[in-house]
């Protein structure tokens, strides 16, 4: 895999790439970069395919998009910059919502969407927004988010053996400020309408171990029965990042959604 920065108008992009053929985007998630969730399973992958990975514009930093059709327009102008005019989107946790969106935005440019450990962008009342906005149930809302999710305290909840735990998300997880979560919530608060479902084949590889909150396998299996043309695969003793942990059961089950 390669690193390139590519220009997108007034701002820049980083993305690996890699491999010939058909091409697959791997979406990375909120606690690191790519590197740090794909690095197990883009070798293989590039063997059979030209393999995207970019580099996501921080949720949690300045430098973050204002919404998840942000995001996915994002990705749209980088595919076009790279010349690639459909691909099969694989999102894990954050990655997923973004690949959600982008299926949803851009049906005829999406072959094939993987979720993994991920969900589509959530969608919160104009009360609910206010609430988290505007009074003190903001400071409650950002010291769960912190505790939960962008916190050290995640990892026992995220992770089957801590021992797999790639070292940038360690140590993000153990750098993550209050402003930063601040910025994670005003993303997630964008008040942006849902969009529509996604169209065509849906793969959820979901590692059974992940009991960080939100989404667990039952969730999984609720959000499969709400696509048509979807199908479930659990990955035991795997957490959040089933292809960290078990690159190959993770392979397995990606292989096969793509020879269909």
């Amino acid at each position: 895999m390669e690193l390139k920065t590519i220009s997108l108008g007034q701002r820049s992009a980083r993305v690996w790439t890699g491999g010939t053929g058909e091409a697959i985007v791997l979406l990375h998630g909120g606690w690191a970069g790519a590197e740090a969730y794909w690095s197990t399973v883009t070798d293989d992958l590039e063997r059979t395919h030209l393999v995207v990975a970019p580099e996501l514009p921080p949720i949690h930093s300045p430098e973050g998009l204002p919404s998840f059709g942000a995001y996915a327009t994002w990705l749209a102008e980088l595919l076009t910059a790279l010349g690639i005019e459909r691909a099969t989107l694989v999102g894990n946790s954050l990655g997923a919502t973004v690949a959600w969106r982008f299926a949803g935005q851009y049906p005829e440019r999406c072959a094939g969407l993987v979720l993994v450990n991920g969900y589509q962008p959530p969608v919160y009342s104009k009360m609910l927004r206010w609430l988290a906005g505007k009074t003190p149930i903001r400071a409650l809302a950002r010291g769960n988010l912190q505790r939960l999710h962008y916190g050290p305290e995640v990892i026992p909840l995220a992770f089957h053996d801590r021992s797999k735990v790639p070292a940038e998300i360690a140590r993000m997880l153990d750098s993550f400020t209050a402003a930063d979560v601040d910025r994670v919530i005003d993303r997630l608060l964008s008040g942006e309408e849902a969009p529509p479902p996604p169209k065509g084949s849906v793969l959820l590889i979901w590692g059974e171990a992940d009991r960080s909150p939100v989404l667990d396998k039952n969730g999984a299996r609720k959000m499969r029965l709400t696509l048509e043309e979807s199908r479930l695969v659990t990955i035991p003793e795997a957490g959040h990042l089933p292809q960290v942990e078990r690159p190959d059961e993770f392979l397995h089950a990606l292989r096969g959604f793509l020879k269909r």
